[in-house]
């Protein structure tokens, strides 16, 4: 112990993990635990067991099939921005809290705002965080003029954009495959219709979600040109979209307006749902209006909310799973190959899967 150090403070640990670091004179100094242990003037199994600790935690490394230990040289300590889509949105709020885990076990200095599905808030955001001089900025917004207007702020500042689920211009993107999305919910649909309507249907409603127009427009073409596939005794007139929405009120109004509207009560529907909140309140609708056992709607998203529904059996019946608990890990890995350099894609995409009552538990055990 140096002269003039107070034992009252001094912790005794703490300084055998400092020696045992210490012991390494550079980041290239190969040494084993005998070494480290007769450097740092420990016995060999207390070397050995804060080496053990030392390299799971990242600070010490050791080659494949070697004895010998390396100090694990200091990680850049890199500050990123962050603004969320709405955090009181369960998808999105799962998304913000896998980054914000995912900041913390990389070292990483976050700065995370809320847009609150408001784009003049996105905006003010944005130029809030590169006042503080973050070196990359992640972007969860969806209106499409905003996001040229914040790929030009990005691109002024020379920080690099991811932005997540909405392509932005010239930026990075982490999110859904949407064409792939629309498939995947048509092709759940037309499986459906098969097995219990030999194949046919009377109706197709797709309920559009409100944001960027070529985000919705990708799944939508997904999911006609499956249709049209899949169903080939479905009259065009059959197919009908009905205004974007956002809120489960929206996918209530326009399904109950739809099937009002609909001559003879149609007995085979089918509910192609842009979202999980549309497809939650088209289910309110066909429910009360007796129509549950005819109707067939998937959605989009799988969040737990969602989840919930499908898993008690009713209308609404599956959903095609973004998985966004496991955005947070993808997206820091992405950036911080971004900021050092790697050459990695423009486009990365999250996995899709179609959750149904009898495979929820496969992917959601809880």
């Amino acid at each position: 112990m140096r002269e003039g150090t107070d034992t009252r403070y001094f912790v005794e640990a703490a300084a055998k993990v400092l020696e045992v670091l210490e012991s390494f004179d550079s980041y290239e100094e190969e040494l084993t635990a005998s070494e480290v242990a007769r450097r740092a003037g420990i016995p060999y199994s207390s070397a050995f067991r804060l080496l053990y600790t030392l390299e799971k935690r990242g600070y010490v490394t050791r080659r494949p099939g070697r004895k010998k230990y390396m100090r694990t040289p200091m990680r850049k300590h890199y500050r990123i921005g962050y603004a969320a889509l709405d955090n009181s949105v369960m998808f999105s709020d799962t998304i913000s809290r896998g980054i914000v885990v995912a900041a913390r076990n990389a070292g990483v200095d976050l700065i995370m705002k809320d847009n609150g599905l408001n784009p003049q808030k996105a905006l003010t955001n944005v130029d809030m965080l590169l006042q503080e001089k973050v070196q990359l900025l992640i972007i969860y917004q969806r209106d499409e003029v905003v996001a040229h207007l914040i790929a030009a702020k990005c691109h002024e500042a020379k920080v690099p954009l991811i932005a997540l689920n909405f392509a932005h211009p010239g930026a990075y993107y982490f999110g859904g495959n949407n064409y792939l999305a629309g498939q995947l919910a048509a092709t759940f649909l037309c499986d459906y219709a098969r097995k219990h309507w030999k194949g046919k249907a009377d109706k197709v409603l797709i309920l559009a979600a409100k944001g960027r127009g070529s985000t919705q427009e990708l799944r939508k073409r997904g999911i006609r040109a499956t249709l049209s596939k899949g169903l080939k005794t479905l009259r065009p007139q059959d197919l009908v979209e009905a205004p974007p929405g956002f809120t489960s009120q929206d996918g209530y109004r326009e399904t109950n307006s739809f099937l009002k509207r609909s001559a003879g009560r149609p007995k085979r529907i089918l509910i192609a749902a842009l979202s999980d909140f549309l497809a939650i309140g088209a289910s309110k609708a066909v429910e009360k209006l007796g129509l549950g056992r005819t109707t067939a709607i998937v959605g989009t998203g799988a969040a737990r909310d969602a989840r919930n529904i499908i898993s008690r059996g009713g209308s609404f019946r599956a959903s095609v799973a973004y998985f966004p608990e496991s955005y947070g890990e993808r997206i820091i890995t992405l950036a911080l190959k971004v900021l050092t350099g790697e050459d990695v894609p423009l486009t990365s995409y999250t996995n899709h899967v179609v959750l149904t009552p009898s495979n929820i538990k496969d992917y959601y055990p809880q």
